[in-house]
């Protein structure tokens, strides 16, 4: 026997009979009752409008999601503890969000001491001298804390460099042990003559912890 295939549809309530008002909703209609009177009124159209507050909204997270993206290798190591509840990248992009977008006439800008590519519970060193060379050189000196489970001489340093003037992330992972005190990075030889930022953070031997990242300052290239 052949079984008609039909849907169900929510139905509005007749009251009093044929001749009464109903409730619910019909078609494009809704039927109420307002101060004791039985009202049939349209249903609101949908709409696309954006209000300014979530235009904002919407641009900066488009800025800040397009500067982040060429290091989604480096926030995948560096935010690893969010994983569980959002991606990394997530987590990152919220974070910058936050606390690292200025708003400078009217524009909306990556207030870069402020970013962040990684967040852990390892301790950071102190920088004790920033160098930059000739031949797009940068020597970075620092000195540690008593060694500890937070502060291991294997643990690795990455640097991070952000040209603002052709929009470009150099980044180094594993430039140096904690240990040596120093590292000394080749930047790309196009950066010379511009100004660029710096981040450094450390990431245990294992992979599995990291520093909070420190922003190291402004500098130019030579």
């Amino acid at each position: 026997m052949q079984q008609d295939n039909f849907k169900t549809y929510k139905m509005g309530k007749l009251k009093n009979g044929i001749n009464g008002g109903f409730s619910g909703k019909v078609g494009t209609v809704v039927g109420v009752n307002l101060r004791g009177k039985d009202v049939i009124r349209s249903l609101p159209k949908p709409t696309n409008k954006v209000s300014p507050a979530q235009e904002r909204q919407r641009q900066i997270l488009s800025l800040v999601s397009r500067w982040l993206k060429p290091l989604r290798e480096l926030i995948e190591i560096g935010y690893q503890l969010f994983s569980k509840d959002k991606s990394a990248m997530n987590a990152a992009i919220s974070d910058t969000m936050k606390i690292a977008v200025k708003e400078v006439d009217g524009v909306k800008q990556i207030d870069y001491p402020k970013a962040v590519f990684s967040r852990g519970e390892l301790f950071l060193s102190w920088i004790l001298e920033i160098l930059t060379l000739i031949n797009a050189v940068i020597h970075i000196k620092w000195d540690n804390a008593a060694p500890s489970a937070f502060n291991k001489a294997t643990d690795k340093a990455t640097l991070i460099v952000y040209n603002p003037v052709m929009e470009q992330f150099a980044f180094f992972e594993d430039v140096a042990e904690r240990g040596e005190k120093e590292a000394i990075v080749q930047l790309p030889a196009e950066f010379a003559g511009d100004q660029v930022h710096c981040w450094m953070h450390f990431v245990s031997a294992e992979g599995n912890k990291v520093s909070t990242t420190h922003y190291l300052g402004e500098m130019a290239v030579v």
